[in-house]
């Protein structure tokens, strides 16, 4: 007997992982927009000629402690992961120092120090003391109604709304960790933010897979049909053969019995407009910013030598709505270590040289409130009814900050929903 057919539509994290997951079970083709699957979409060659090093863009780093899911997925199909260094350095746009401090790993433990000839200056001190004591007291104990607060409502519950560690420090890192402005870090469910800051990412350090995106690309598009360069245009029902028709933006035309939407909430929603206006409503109503990542050579972006800093930059200005933050790649990456100087730039606030310019990448990233969470428990409730074939996966469905962990775990959802298990669920 011949399986029943699925389409997949998107080849993120999530999308590959869905497809990986029920190929075995469905016969599966999977669409996706760009040339090559979305998850490497973006990467640039930062080696020489006779040594080619390919940097993703941009940079997928994890931790265990949250990153569980992703982590079992890894291990299960054979990526290998290595150990990355984002230790950061603040300075305002100005150039006077905030904070500086550095990492010591050992074995799969992370500690950190303070850095730089000025690590005993006061502010330093004093913001390292901040951290710690923020950092112990989310572990220690939370309000009875987090779940009801923004994080913004919880920093004044708490009175750290106007701490200097908060403001120049911690929002920075958020900021940069969701890809997003201050606002929107502020309207976050309190939750999910409390829930990454206390995972063990701090004593853990963060890791990375040894040999990129390519390779869990390569890994996770085994035993089914990739088709590349490809938009989809629409998913209607077609009741005489009672399947889910796929139209492509060329016209062309599939069935399938299944069909897994693992796309950009705000591009699912297009793709039904006629067949599921509700469902896609919901979807249009999650909002998303977007951000540009800059690969490139210019040491310029420095206030000082970047050789003296840790290998994540933060340049902080506190009326701007979000920082700059660039890693020296060549500090961070073990794999990059010998390469002529190479920094990858978050939302560049200075103008670089274009000359040194290897690659521009933009990119959009939902964003969570209150908002968006009810818009979820639609799409969700939707997928529960019994005569559902339309399935949504994505970083937004997963829980949690929307990063590479929440698409794994949004299309382990919908997996198990199709009869499905992980091998590492049975």
């Amino acid at each position: 007997m011949s399986k029943p057919t699925l389409a997949v539509i998107g080849s993120g994290v999530a999308g590959l992982s869905a497809a990986w997951l029920l190929k075995e079970n469905y016969q599966v083709t999977l669409f996706e927009r760009q040339d090559q699957p979305g998850m490497g979409a973006y990467s640039v060659d930062v080696g020489e000629e006779n040594n080619p090093v390919t940097i993703d863009i941009p940079l997928r780093i994890i931790t265990s402690g949250y990153y569980q899911e992703l982590f079992k997925l890894y291990q299960t199909v054979g990526v290998e992961i290595e150990r990355t260094d984002h230790a950061g350095a603040f300075f305002k746009e100005s150039g006077e120092q905030i904070f500086h401090y550095k990492n010591y790993h050992f074995g799969k433990r992370s500690y950190s120090f303070l850095n730089s000839p000025n690590r005993f200056a006061r502010t330093n001190i004093s913001h390292a003391y901040e951290a710690k004591e923020f950092l112990w007291r989310l572990r220690r104990s939370r309000p009875g109604n987090l779940d009801q607060l923004t994080f913004g409502e919880f920093l004044k519950h708490s009175g750290d709304e106007d701490s200097s560690f908060i403001k120049l420090i911690l929002m920075p890192m958020l900021s940069t960790i969701c890809t997003c402005d201050y606002d929107s870090i502020y309207q976050y469910p309190a939750k999910i933010i409390v829930d990454y800051l206390t995972c063990g990412v701090t004593d853990e350090g963060v890791w990375k897979a040894k040999y990129g995106v390519k390779d869990i690309v390569g890994r996770l598009t085994q035993g089914y049909q990739v088709k590349t360069g490809v938009a989809t245009r629409s998913i209607v029902e077609d009741t005489q053969s009672k399947t889910l028709c796929v139209t492509l933006e060329n016209g062309e035309q599939s069935h399938f019995d299944q069909v897994v939407i693992a796309t950009q909430p705000q591009h699912a929603a297009t793709m039904l407009e006629q067949s599921a206006p509700d469902v896609a409503s919901a979807l249009q109503a999650i909002p998303y910013e977007k951000s540009e990542m800059v690969v490139h050579r210019d040491q310029t972006i420095y206030p000082h030598s970047w050789q003296k800093l840790s290998p994540v930059y933060y340049s902080v200005d506190p009326k701007a709505e979000r920082p700059m933050a660039t890693v020296c790649l060549n500090k961070s990456m073990p794999s990059v270590k010998n390469c002529q100087p190479v920094f990858q730039t978050w939302h560049p606030t200075v103008d670089l040289n274009e000359d040194k310019v290897l690659a521009r990448a933009t990119f959009e990233r939902p964003l969570m409130n209150f908002n968006v969470l009810e818009q979820l428990e639609r799409i969700k409730t939707a997928m529960t009814n019994p005569n559902n074939r339309i399935w949504f996966c994505g970083s937004y469905l997963g829980g949690g900050i929307p990063l590479l962990e929440a698409g794994v775990r949004s299309s382990l959802a919908v997996a198990n929903q199709l009869g499905v298990s992980a091998p590492w669920q049975e």
